[in-house]
């Protein structure tokens, strides 16, 4: 799990809790998150080598805090959060999605409306229910309407037979205009699905900046969603997304697996590796004792 996916749990955190009315909470898990999502470390590599005690050591990371960081990194999922979830009678993943529609508003709009999804939202705005609400009012609901309008618009997948030239197209672009060693799709796309939400590209490289900065100028590209080092993420003009991340070469094989396996299969491998004395993550397989580097690098050219 990379950090911008732990921050995003995080954030989560902080939605939720804010939306319960739980005290002081909402602001360390959002510190949190912040911190990591601006570091250039992984997360992952912190607690690797140094374990729950180095996690502490991050800015705004207490106990709590890394003791849910380490079982994300552990089995990629956290029991506090789909706790939370149940607790919420809203779909705040769907509604959070909606730009200018954060945890306060959300939870205003269910307290006067009962507003639990994105369906529910539309039909109040389309009956104008919004603006009578003294602290919304007409600009509001027009902003709104504007952000539901774009949620909308986004593809949710894309058919397997249209992404593969798309992707081809791609990959043929930056092979012929990045300093790219060597570039392999993953993620939905890798696994032959019907269809494909968005593009994960893994790629080698010595100079990754440059690599980012070509990424980001491809023709058609409508948006760029993130600009990093290592990893970003552009949204093209028929609002497919696609993100790339350019590795190390010892980290490059077992990338491509993590990257390329569903949520699902990647904690079962992890539980299987710590079953048998190692840990598994996008950077290789290690033993648990010493943390020593079992294997990770994909020889094979492709």
């Amino acid at each position: 799990m990379n950090n911008q996916e732990i921050a995003q749990v995080l954030y989560q955190m902080a939605e939720l809790l804010e939306i319960l009315d739980v005290p002081f909470k909402p602001r360390a898990y959002q510190r949190a998150a912040m911190a990591i999502e601006s570091m250039q470390e992984e997360v992952s590599e912190i607690y690797l080598h140094g374990g729950e005690k180095a996690l502490e050591e991050i800015t705004g990371v207490g106990k709590g805090i890394a003791e849910k960081i380490t079982e994300l990194l552990q089995t990629g999922r956290l029991k506090a959060l789909a706790e939370l979830k149940k607790k919420v009678p809203m779909d705040i993943d769907e509604l959070m999605q909606v730009p200018g529609l954060g945890p306060k508003k959300i939870k205003l709009l269910y307290q006067k409306l009962k507003i639990k999804n994105l369906k529910e939202l539309e039909k109040a705005i389309s009956e104008h229910k919004l603006c009578k609400i003294p602290t919304l009012g007409e600009t509001t609901e027009k902003n709104l309407l504007q952000g539901v309008e774009l949620v909308k618009s986004r593809p949710n997948r894309m058919l397997w037979g249209m992404a593969y030239p798309l992707t081809e197209e791609i990959i043929s672009y930056l092979k012929k205009n990045c300093p790219i060693i060597r570039i392999e799709p993953a993620g939905s796309f890798r696994r032959g699905k019907e269809t494909i939400g968005d593009l994960d590209i893994l790629a080698l490289s010595h100079q990754p900046a440059k690599v980012m900065d070509c990424f980001v100028k491809m023709p058609n590209v409508k948006e760029i969603l993130a600009k990093g080092m290592t990893k970003s993420a552009i949204r093209l003009s028929n609002n497919f997304q696609i993100d790339i991340r350019v590795l190390k070469p010892e980290a490059f094989g077992s990338a491509l697996i993590h990257f390329t396996g569903s949520k699902e299969h990647n904690i079962e491998m992890r539980k299987l590796a710590l079953s048998k004395g190692y840990t598994l993550s996008e950077y290789g397989l290690f033993k648990l004792k010493g943390k020593k580097l079992v294997a990770g690098q994909r020889n094979r050219t492709g």
